[in-house]
């Protein structure tokens, strides 16, 4: 009977140390006061650099757009072969054409800049047996990206590079040349937003607002790319120009804001 109160008391004192040991690591009560973060809208707590900031949160977004006024295409060759020497000088000769295609479209030699270069070699494995044949395949990518002022001759150019030899079209994107003044501006459309979005929740709960105890950019969007892929074995076809609409380039900006509560 002893034995068995003593191994009931070691097993009890055991318990009590784990339970003491998963409470080491905890995490801590973020609130004060009882009261719970609260991000996007409402009274609560917001952690900054490991302070928390009491008050009320609101997040703000704003967005700014503005016609397109430059296109930025990427294109380039992309061959395969047993002689990497020949498929190197067939890559030069054919992305060369391409360029000199694209500077007859008043594209200037500012404006052209070569994005990626590429030569790597694929081992050929048997599909039965899944070992390697012993044979290999070389494998050249010359990207480069040119920069259309002329938004009108976008198609033009798209058709032209590929009739000269490019075989690849990785991607049409429409910019303005001053994308700053947008972002600022959709920024203060995003503080005027959150100020107000802040003066209706006071109102709705019947408290009186402070001036602002915190103030962070959350995050920036730039919808303005259009995807095209052309394939093929290049050089030298007639294509017929696609039809390309550049839409309206924006920028989109939030603000997090957290007011002091009077």
């Amino acid at each position: 009977m002893t034995r068995r109160i003593w191994i009931v008391l070691i097993v009890a004192v055991v318990t009590l140390a784990l339970t003491a040991c998963g409470r080491v690591g905890a995490l801590p009560t973020l609130a004060a006061e009882g009261t719970s973060p609260v991000l996007g809208g409402g009274g609560g707590t917001l952690s900054t650099n490991g302070q928390f900031v009491e008050g009320l949160v609101v997040v703000g977004t704003g967005t700014a757009s503005a016609e397109p006024e430059v296109a930025q295409i990427t294109f380039g060759v992309e061959l395969r072969g047993d002689d990497p020497a020949a498929l190197v000088d067939e890559a030069a000769r054919k992305i060369d054409q391409a360029i000199s295609a694209a500077k007859k479209l008043a594209v200037a030699d500012e404006d052209i800049q070569t994005v990626g270069y590429n030569l790597w070699v694929e081992n050929i494995y048997d599909p039965d047996k899944g070992i390697p044949t012993g044979e290999v395949v070389y494998h050249v990518s010359h990207q480069v990206q040119v920069t259309l002022r002329d938004l009108d001759r976008v198609g033009e150019l798209l058709s032209a590079v590929v009739e000269a030899g490019a075989n690849s079209i990785s991607g049409v994107s429409f910019t303005v040349e001053d994308s700053e003044a947008l972002v600022e501006q959709a920024r203060q459309q995003a503080l005027e937003d959150a100020g107000a979005r802040a003066k209706q929740m006071a109102e709705g709960l019947g408290i009186a607002l402070g001036k602002p105890t915190l103030v962070m950019e959350t995050g920036g969007q730039y919808p303005v790319s259009i995807e095209r892929g052309v394939g093929g074995g290049g050089g030298m076809v007639e294509v017929a120009a696609p039809a390309i609409s550049p839409g309206t380039f924006s920028v989109s900006v939030s603000v997090q804001v957290v007011y002091e509560i009077r």
